[in-house]
């Protein structure tokens, strides 16, 4: 999605009304993508020193809306994941434990939706764009500043090849974000070609990697949490069906991260490579 600054507060306003009137799991993901965009276009914005106190908390207030809708994400996903991973009578046995849960997460979004909040964030963000002079396609990134986002993923990148640890691992996942976004902006000012292009097809392979990880941990993470609580015994048919679950999403995400390591040091890859695993 190549999305002007203008257009995205009409579209998380249409996104809005369609999830009112009717939940659907990938409108909560556009909305979700579109509040990620316009954060990432705030990123090096303003150069002017008194107007950085206002994008850095102007960031804050899309990022709190971002993470008012993360549990209706984690569980919409979990009940695809289980849908997809357990055999149909496995599934049928939990169901019911995931639904109520995805419900009282979805409900959440609902009342944010209501809220001062959203109506004030947004308010921020159109006198934003009028004090910044946006009309239609706003402010890509300077090449500077994508060379900075690329740096940032490179060192991100290194570093989780070396430790190998899921913090790391999820610091790249958001560089990577955040330089995509950059590269995909209207009117960014792109890495020469073919090495603009290259690295756009990278970010989205990464991006797209990193995130089917990230989901497989934050599942696990949902189901030990509701084991912990007492929810699921494990000589139930549920308890069952939750062992199973998660053990396939650890075999998921395992593989998901091999996918990545191979990704990040095929030479092959270079100047591409650079994103993540600094292969020059």
């Amino acid at each position: 999605m190549n999305l002007s600054l203008q257009a995205a507060g009409s579209r998380l306003r249409t996104l809005r009304s369609s999830l009112l009137a009717c939940y659907r799991d990938e409108d909560l993901h556009q909305l979700r993508v579109t509040l990620r965009r316009m954060r990432a276009a705030l990123l090096g914005k303003d150069s002017a020193r008194e107007s950085r106190p206002q994008v850095q908390q102007l960031r804050k207030e899309l990022g709190a809306l971002a993470r008012a809708t993360n549990s209706a994400r984690d569980w919409d996903t979990l009940v695809a994941s289980a849908r997809d991973e357990l055999r149909p009578e496995q599934f049928r046995d939990l169901q019911a434990l995931l639904e109520e849960r995805r419900e009282t997460a979805r409900a959440q979004v609902y009342r944010m939706f209501h809220s001062h909040q959203w109506r004030a964030t947004l308010g921020s963000w159109e006198a934003h764009l009028q004090q910044a002079g946006i009309e239609t396609g706003g402010h890509a990134p300077t090449p500077g500043e994508l060379a900075n986002r690329l740096t940032r993923a490179n060192a991100a990148g290194r570093k989780a090849l070396s430790r190998g640890d899921d913090r790391s691992w999820h610091k790249l996942r958001i560089a990577i974000k955040e330089l995509r976004y950059g590269l995909d902006m209207p009117g960014a000012q792109a890495m020469p070609a073919p090495f603009g292009t290259r690295l756009l097809d990278e970010c989205e392979t990464l991006q797209e990697l990193l995130g089917g990880w990230h989901d497989t941990v934050v599942h696990r993470q949902l189901l030990d949490a509701m084991a912990e609580q007492g929810l699921l015994d494990p000589t139930t048919p549920a308890g069952r069906a939750a062992d199973a679950l998660g053990q396939a999403l650890a075999a998921s995400g395992r593989q998901l991260l091999e996918q990545t390591r191979l990704r990040l040091g095929r030479a092959d890859l270079h100047p591409a490579a650079a994103v993540a695993g600094g292969h020059n």
